[in-house]
């Protein structure tokens, strides 16, 4: 009897688990989710959203979804919509949440401002359900807009910043892209001004200078500039219809930057105008509109030859080197390096040597850039003094010589400089000098450091 009573016992309590988890756990959180479901204004799923029509300032904008997830606005012009834009618009809706009903009925809306309201913002769904939200006046104290649905009577409040968000023009909602493309795509540049062309093409992630002069572009210029065209934005849309494009300067641009993209070379084509005031006119050759960039982006997009051209002196890698020779009018000091990454100077002393100071001196040389490039081929070194140098620094990998580094009369507050690897004679810093003038007490390390 005893064990009956237990057993129906713990059916009892089994029985009741069950239905606190059931009804308090996972009720509860069903009920949870029911009841912020009711507080929204409108209950939808974001990928359900076809199109979006905003009325502000008595201008509607109307936009339409692509089966690939990119906007459109079909109305009043028809051009690629700002995603990003349009997509929280479309975010601030699905989250937005009733602060509190005020009549649920109103016969004169017009005390509201919602008979002729500030905006109207219309969603149209999937199944092909459309409603539309109405903003009117903002409350007494100004934390609150009144707002209704048009499918409901009902007119109720909402957080103030809703219609701040929801103020939005054509111009907010459209790409406002100077040039659409995907930077890591570009294979290709032109830059075309003042009858002169600068051309730099890409392979394996490296930019070539091809025209005027085939020499290494300098990587990071190049991709700067690439970068600010990229997330330049238009700043105002002159006309959408241009009848007459030397009234901008774009019948005969001042400059046009041309890009080519991707594996089947997408051209994509830029021109830039007059100026006005502080900004200048231009034009995606794609479409149709004239708008206006900033001069900031027009002063990037006009580098000049020397801005684009690598201005590298002496190319090499510094972990490859394991030997090095200072040599100067009338002594030199050579340094090696151990298979444990220790520096001796072998010559004129056998003394170990600082490693940072070995160190400093690879990365003086490495990081040295013409200021000016003097000559591409110099038929006679004795003008720059480079047939009998001042210094002359030798980083040797093994029996390979990797960089032989010559420096040479002094030209104000620049040094001419040369390397055996290349015929280009170039203006440097002096500051090289002083960085290369060393003694071995310069480089040895004293008794006792590290």
């Amino acid at each position: 009897m005893r064990f009956k009573g237990t057993l129906v016992l713990a059916v009892i309590f089994a029985a009741l688990g069950t239905y606190v988890y059931l009804y308090e756990v996972k009720g509860g959180a069903k009920r949870e989710r029911a009841k912020e479901l009711a507080k929204k204004v409108f209950p939808f799923e974001e990928d359900e959203v076809k199109g979006l029509s905003l009325r502000y300032s008595g201008r509607t904008v109307v936009c339409s979804k692509e089966q690939e997830g990119e906007w459109k606005i079909t109305s009043p012009v028809e051009t690629d919509g700002d995603k990003t834009a349009i997509e929280r618009i479309v975010t601030d809706l699905r989250n937005l949440k009733f602060d509190r009903v005020v009549v649920d009925s109103a016969a004169q809306l017009s005390e509201f401002g919602l008979s002729d309201p500030e905006v109207e913002v219309s969603l149209e769904l999937e199944e092909g359900a459309t409603d539309t939200l109405l903003l009117g006046d903002k409350s007494p104290t100004g934390s609150y807009v009144f707002a209704k649905r048009s499918s409901q009577p009902e007119v109720f409040t909402l957080s103030a910043w809703t219609l701040d968000s929801m103020r939005k023009t054509l111009y907010d909602l459209r790409d406002k892209r100077v040039l659409a493309f995907e930077k890591d795509e570009v294979k290709k540049l032109e830059l075309s001004q003042k009858g002169k062309k600068i051309v730099c093409t890409k392979s394996d992630s490296k930019w070539q200078m091809e025209v005027p002069i085939r020499v290494k572009a300098d990587k990071g210029e190049v991709e700067g500039m690439l970068n600010k065209l990229n997330n330049s934005r238009v700043k105002e849309f002159v006309s959408e219809e241009p009848k007459d494009l030397s009234k901008y300067g774009l019948d005969k641009p001042r400059l046009e930057v041309t890009l080519w993209i991707g594996e089947h070379m997408a051209k994509k084509l830029l021109k830039i105008g007059n100026m006005d005031r502080d900004r200048y006119y231009a034009k995606d050759e794609s479409r149709n509109p004239v708008f206006l960039v900033e001069s900031d982006l027009v002063k990037e997009l006009g580098k000049e030859v020397f801005d684009l051209r690598d201005k590298t002196v002496a190319e090499f890698e510094k972990d490859d080197v394991n030997r090095v020779e200072l040599v100067y009018a009338d002594s030199s000091i050579v340094c090696v390096k151990d298979t444990v990454g220790n520096w001796m100077i072998v010559k004129p002393v056998e003394r170990k040597a600082k490693r940072w100071k070995v160190n400093s001196i690879l990365s003086d040389i490495k990081y040295l850039k013409a200021k000016e490039f003097v000559a591409e081929r110099a038929p006679k070194l004795s003008r720059y003094g480079l047939d009998n140098p001042q210094i002359e620094a030798r980083l040797w990998k093994d029996e390979k010589l990797l960089v032989s580094l010559l420096i040479g009369k002094k030209k104000d507050n620049s040094v001419y400089a040369k390397t055996g690897q290349k015929e280009t004679v170039y203006l440097v810093s002096s500051n090289i000098v002083d960085d290369l003038s060393l003694k071995v007490d310069d480089i040895a390390e004293e008794a006792g450091e590290k």
